[in-house]
C-alpha cells in the first residue's frame, strides 16, 4: 500500500521524508515498511535517504518525539495554573483532542509503533515521556481529590483511563463529519465530570 499523496510545498527534505514515513507506519506497520518504500515515496534513492536518516528507527524515534511534544506543547501550564479543577480538566481534554485529531497518524505513532517498536534505550526514554504527560493529567485529578470535588478513585488508573477514552476517538474521527475536534473533547470531558463529581 502506497502512502496517500499529499503536498511538500515549502517543506525540507526531512520533513517530506517523516510525512511519508508517518503515513507509511501508520497504515502499515513499523515493521512492514522498508526504508526503500519511504525513499521512494519522495522520490529518493535509499542511500540518498541515509543523508538525512541513519535508520528507519530513527525516523520512528524523531516522529514520536515530535508527535509528543505537540501534546506537551498543548496542554503546557494547565495542571499547575490557578484555574478551577473542572476547567483544567475540560481544557485539558479539549486539547489533547485537537492534537490527537489533527492528525489521527500521530496516534499509532505516538501509542502502538514507538512504544512497540523502539530499541532500547531509546524506547524507556520515550516511555518516560509518555508517563510524563500522563502525569499533567494524573495531577489535574489528584487536585480534585484534594479539594473534595471528585469521588474516591485512584488517579494513576483514571488518568490512563480517560486519555484512553480521548485516544479512542483516532480510530473513528472522520474530518468534516457532524463535530469538530474541540467538540468531540469538550462533550467527552462533560461526561467524565458527570462521573466524577461528587454532586453529580
Amino acid at each position: 500500500m502506497r502512502a496517500r499523496p499529499c503536498s511538500f510545498a515549502g517543506v525540507s527534505q526531512s520533513e517530506r521524508i517523516l510525512e511519508a514515513a508517518l503515513q507509511l507506519f501508520a497504515r502499515q506497520g513499523y515493521e512492514r515498511v522498508s526504508l526503500r518504500q519511504v525513499a521512494q515515496a519522495v522520490g529518493l534513492t535509499p542511500p540518498s535517504l541515509y543523508h538525512y536518516f541513519a535508520s528507519k528507527e530513527a525516523l520512528l524515534e524523531t516522529l514520536a518525539h515530535q508527535v509528543a511534544e505537540r501534546f506537551e506543547k498543548a496542554t503546557a501550564g494547565l495542571a499547575e495554573g490557578g484555574w478551577e479543577v473542572t476547567y483544567k480538566l475540560e481544557r485539558f481534554c479539549i486539547a489533547h483532542t485537537e492534537v490527537l485529531l489533527s492528525r489521527p497518524e500521530q496516534a499509532a505513532i505516538f501509542l502502538r509503533e514507538a512504544p512497540q517498536h523502539l530499541s532500547e534505550p531509546q524506547r524507556s526514554t520515550f516511555l518516560e515521556r509518555q508517563r510524563a504527560y500522563e502525569e499533567r493529567f494524573e495531577r489535574i485529578l489528584r487536585e480534585g481529590l484534594e479539594r473534595n470535588l471528585f469521588r474516591e478513585l485512584e488517579p494513576r488508573f483514571m488518568a490512563v483511563s480517560l486519555l484512553a477514552a480521548l485516544n479512542a476517538t483516532a480510530t473513528w474521527y472522520q474530518p468534516g463529519g457532524p463535530l469538530r475536534p474541540s467538540e468531540i473533547g469538550q462533550q467527552l470531558a462533560g461526561v467524565f465530570l458527570r462521573g466524577l463529581i461528587r454532586s453529580w
